[in-house]
């Protein structure tokens, strides 16, 4: 439109893509967490146990993990993604969701000895779970991150803010879930403390009556 290079025209700003998570403390944690620690063990000798689910290939989490299917593996594991699912179900229905079924993917043990990270990833499920177990010893922080993104950047004194990424100061005992495509990562551990967690993913079923054919 011819003037509008000379004419101020007001621009107004608004706030998209809020995305939440939840968290809760997790009953019976010092049990879970007695269990998990023992299955780190078990992983870790493996020249004295004859037995770990440690992969083989390499993937996002840089350091040591338990396989993805651990909740077959460990009855224990899959007594912990029970009970977590039954809690995010009952957020589920408070909230009025349309998630009838909440079916598990998979769960699996994670822990990073010093200089060891998780790179940011996302998981391609409805709900992924972590679950802290043992972590404040060390200052390796959960992250949240928009990933992949670009935008302008001021010549000087740029002061703009923005929500690209959040870090998380979590608990021990604490779970914390999200949509499985949200972004995430650890940063790296730069104690000599065992950092240990827990994660797991859902899937949303509908589950109905076979019809008559």
């Amino acid at each position: 439109m011819k003037g509008t290079e000379k004419r101020m025209i007001e621009i107004t700003k608004i706030p998209i893509f809020v995305e939440e998570v939840s968290v809760f403390t997790l009953p019976n944690h010092e049990y879970y967490k007695e269990k998990i620690n023992e299955i780190v063990k078990i992983e870790e000798n493996k020249s004295i146990h004859k037995f770990s689910t440690v992969p083989d290939k390499e993937d996002n989490v840089k350091a040591n993990r338990s396989a993805w299917d651990s909740h077959f593996r460990y009855p224990v594991i899959n007594e912990l993604t029970t009970d977590i699912r039954n809690v995010i179900h009952q957020s589920i229905k408070q909230d009025n969701y349309d998630a009838p079924v909440l079916s598990t993917i998979n769960a699996w043990v994670n822990w990073y000895k010093k200089e060891q990270f998780a790179e940011f990833h996302h998981h391609g499920c409805h709900v992924a779970c972590v679950y802290f177990v043992d972590v404040e010893k060390t200052n390796a922080n959960f992250l949240f991150s928009n990933k992949d993104i670009y935008r302008l950047i001021k010549r000087e004194g740029d002061k703009t803010v923005t929500n690209d990424r959040k870090e998380v100061i979590a608990k021990d005992g604490t779970v914390i879930f999200f949509s499985g495509n949200t972004y995430h990562g650890v940063l790296p551990n730069y104690t000599d403390n065992l950092r240990v967690t827990f994660a797991c993913n859902f899937a949303v079923n509908y589950n109905s009556e076979r019809k008559d054919y």
